[in-house]
């Protein structure tokens, strides 16, 4: 592969090579490798480090300072997380010195945090090399389907909630996310030529594979993911409104051709209308849906008593013990570990702090990526379409679990925010030059 010329050619180039492997490999290996993720997000931070040495070499406008002068919004969305679980930390920890005991709640937060080096050394990638986490796209989304029908073949008319070294439920949302990369990244490829075409095969095929995850899985979350993702290409789609429609109207259709076809996704959907109806009426309870309502019940109690920095993440069981004993929930669904909403269990534990800096974790780089996939340009215009997808998956996804839960999950939404951000800032550096 060939360097073109850039103001970072003062790195070595072996050095941005192996940024470029390294995340090339996180889609691929983040769901099938334990700690993969957070091994490679600690990997190309000691390459920043690295890095940082040769600095001098680099063009002012290619050094760390000048670049967060300009990307410094991102970043401070990324980290307000962090920044929010210390200071509940701190203020709830004056009065129960208790919650300084386990400060490992600092730790997936801090992953995120650490978007700045990260951003910056991928910068110095070129374009080309980081595009090649496409493949790992593909790769991950075949590699989970694979693992997903597996485990299922082992566990024959179960739902298995466990997967490998992860829940169902985040498992199955990042291989969706990835096979709508591996879509997405067709952008990528010539079908003019025979490489193209057989690289479009492909990407069709992990395409594919993550919409098998998404249906077999049967995680509703997933499924309403599928429909913010259409209307977001209804947003993004060029051309006359009436095509625009006709798309939505034919998405209509093929959902309402699902659910008739499909005794399972009917019985997923129907069981949740029961669940909801039962609740209601207090018949039962600890359904998956019930869980559901009575901890986000619990979880705005708990944020209306404690509304500016929460019980923090270490009082949250103990929170809801305590809204158990009150007969605001159940004993089964205080044995959970988090509320399912990512909001609102930030407003829980952090306060209004926590849910400013998730929705600022959301909202900041959605913003960022949907002027991007709005561009002329091919290759900004499909990474920003894929961290557009990227930003608003993790917010649907955030409504029915906490996905920030699991370190590699923080450290995998980090890292391919950086490595799409930096294709875009690349790209529109030499829109600018040209």
């Amino acid at each position: 592969m060939n360097r073109p010329h850039s103001a970072y050619d003062g790195l070595p180039a072996p050095l941005t090579f192996v940024a470029a492997a390294a995340i090339s490999l996180l889609p691929a290996l983040t769901l099938s490798v334990r700690g993969s993720a957070n091994r490679l997000l600690f990997l190309l931070l000691l390459l920043s480090m690295i890095a940082a040495f040769w600095r001098h070499r680099l063009a002012p406008e290619a050094r760390f300072a000048h670049v967060m002068r300009q990307y410094w919004p991102v970043w401070a969305a990324l980290a307000a997380q962090f920044v929010a679980a210390a200071v509940s930390t701190l203020a709830v920890g004056w009065d129960q010195p208790r919650v300084f005991a386990d400060l490992r709640v600092l730790d997936t937060p801090l992953r995120m945090a650490l978007f700045g080096p990260l951003f910056w050394l991928l910068l110095a990638v070129p374009a080309g090399w980081l595009k090649q986490l496409q493949w790992g796209c593909t790769g991950g989304a075949l590699i989970g389907a694979a693992i997903l029908h597996h485990q299922f073949a082992l566990s024959p008319g179960e739902r298995p909630m466990q997967i490998l070294f992860s829940n169902l439920l985040p498992f199955s949302n990042i291989t969706l996310l990835l096979g709508m990369f591996s879509l997405l990244s067709i952008g990528w490829s010539d079908p003019a030529t025979r490489r193209g075409r057989i690289a479009i095969a492909l990407k069709l095929a992990g395409g594919g594979a993550g919409l098998y995850v998404a249906y077999a899985s049967g995680t509703r979350g997933g499924w309403l993911a599928l429909a913010v993702f259409a209307f977001v290409f209804f947003f993004l789609m060029r051309g006359r409104a009436w095509r625009k429609l006709l798309a939505m109207a034919t998405l209509a259709a093929a959902s309402a051709g699902a659910y008739l076809s499909s005794d399972f996704v009917a019985q997923r959907v129907d069981d949740a209308y029961k669940e909801l109806q039962e609740y209601r009426q207090g018949k039962e309870l600890d359904s998956s849906v019930g869980n559901r309502l009575q901890l986000w019940t619990a979880a705005v109690e708990v944020f209306k008593e404690h509304p500016f920095v929460g019980v923090s993440r270490q009082g949250y069981g103990q929170a809801m013990q305590d809204a158990a004993r009150r007969g605001i929930i159940t004993m089964r669904a205080a044995e959970y570990r988090h509320s399912h909403n990512e909001l609102l269990f930030n407003l829980a534990t952090l306060g209004t702090l926590g849910a400013l800096a998730i929705l600022a974790a959301w909202l900041v780089p959605a913003a960022y990526f949907a002027r991007a996939a709005r561009s002329p340009h091919r290759d900004e215009r499909t990474a920003g379409t894929m961290g557009l997808l990227l930003a608003t998956g993790f917010l649907v996804f955030g409504m029915t679990e906490v996905m920030f839960a699991m370190s590699m999950v923080a450290s995998f939404y980090t890292l391919m925010t950086a490595a799409l951000m930096a294709i875009v800032a690349r790209q529109r550096r030499c829109t600018v030059v040209a």
